[in-house]
């Protein structure tokens, strides 16, 4: 069995690296998922040495070396003419710890406030500046370049995917954000369905009345703003009784297919996505058809930031039904919100265990305190 942490490149540095693969060792941690390309941020860092908070914009914390089309990551200031990535590999070279590449694709505010023509376009022509859009060529290529790099460094045993998609359409929270009309789920995401050029052009070729789709999205959210649609009407009945939007949200799934398999022949590594950072059943919401992705994947990591062992083993269930043959690894949040005990996360352990997860890794080494990492080392003793 094994078992990762999620890790800033911040802490690890901060702290030493030789400290720290010493401490995931007494923990029984033998992976660091490092993060190589990242949104902004701001961190409570409890148990690091050199500070208690960190803010970044999205950046990279590896220097870009290779030729970038158009689009190319923005190293984090804070490096000056440093390069924390390959510094940790250096440091971890020869150790008991393996590195993967946690890899954030298109959720880059600061990219997207840059390049407002490369963002998703709501049904009403605004740029939501935090989500790149997938089906823009300019945006898939500077995905595979950043890919592409990551995979030549050698340094990575797995290259792990998050938001390789079209973000939900509120962000997941962007700061002070401000939504004082009851939007629901259905208009979250319709708010988010992506109306740029390129998405257009795409469900047209798919035979999709495009104009109609959109008429039918800014009516609805308007409706729901109103209060004249509740905000709980069923996400999946209305797109049945709209079958022009149910077409326009589908031909996303093509677009989110085709770049997975690009990247997947990018990628020397084992490689990963994460799915359920929404509902497992709803990662349609992001384009995602996962047993069509399945195709290009190594393995699903099923986000289960649960209470309960029986919740997070059903996120696993629902995401085997859906890829039956894909493997599954388990992420858990062993902290706040989630989780207040060490038998708690002994009882989340075993679930998705039990569940069939062939791996499981904990959100966030920086982010715990040491009594939480000392949880994690009680609930993995026995799997040692």
């Amino acid at each position: 069995m094994d078992f990762a942490l999620w890790a800033y490149p911040w802490d690890v540095l901060d702290e030493g690296v030789d400290a720290v693969v010493e401490r995931l060792d007494d923990i029984g941690i033998t992976e660091i998922n490092l993060a190589t390309n990242y949104h902004a941020v701001q961190a409570f860092l409890p148990h690091n040495p050199a500070r208690k908070t960190f803010f970044a914009r999205a950046s990279s914390y590896f220097r870009p070396d290779a030729e970038y089309a158009d689009l190319k990551p923005v190293p984090n200031e804070t490096m000056g003419d440093g390069d924390w990535v390959r510094e940790i590999v250096d440091g971890v070279e020869g150790s008991e710890v393996s590195l993967n590449s946690w890899t954030v694709g298109c959720h880059n505010s600061r990219l997207g406030l840059r390049r407002p023509e490369a963002t998703i376009r709501t049904p009403f022509g605004d740029s939501l500046a935090f989500g790149l859009c997938p089906a823009n060529p300019t945006v898939r290529r500077y995905l595979l370049d950043v890919l592409g790099e990551l995979s030549a460094l050698g340094a990575f045993d797995r290259i792990e995917l998050e938001s390789f998609d079209y973000m939900y359409g509120t962000g997941f929270g962007w700061h002070h954000q401000k939504i004082h009309a009851r939007l629901g789920t259905l208009g979250e995401f319709l708010f988010g369905l992506c109306f740029c050029d390129h998405c257009r052009e795409n469900a047209a070729n798919d035979g999709v009345d495009v104009d109609r789709a959109r008429r039918a999205c800014r009516e609805a959210i308007l409706r729901l703003a109103e209060g004249r649609l509740p905000s709980t009407v069923d996400p999946y009945g209305w797109l049945a009784a709209h079958p022009e939007v149910e077409g326009y949200a589908d031909a996303r799934t093509d677009v989110l297919t085709t770049l997975f398999s690009d990247c997947r022949a990018v990628v020397d590594a084992k490689m990963g996505y994460y799915v359920g950072l929404l509902d497992v059943e709803d990662a349609w919401m992001q384009g995602a058809d996962l047993a069509r992705l399945a195709d290009s994947l190594d393995y699903y990591t099923v986000i289960a930031y649960e209470s309960s062992g029986t919740a997070a083993a059903d996120r696993l269930r629902v995401a085997d039904d859906l890829t039956p043959d894909v493997p599954l690894h388990a992420g858990l949040l062993p902290g706040h919100p989630a989780v207040r005990d060490a038998a708690t996360v002994r009882e989340l352990v075993d679930a998705v265990v039990d569940a069939g997860a062939e791996r499981v890794s904990f959100y966030n080494y920086g982010l715990l305190p040491e009594r939480n990492l000392d949880w994690i080392r009680e609930a993995i003793s026995e799997y040692a």
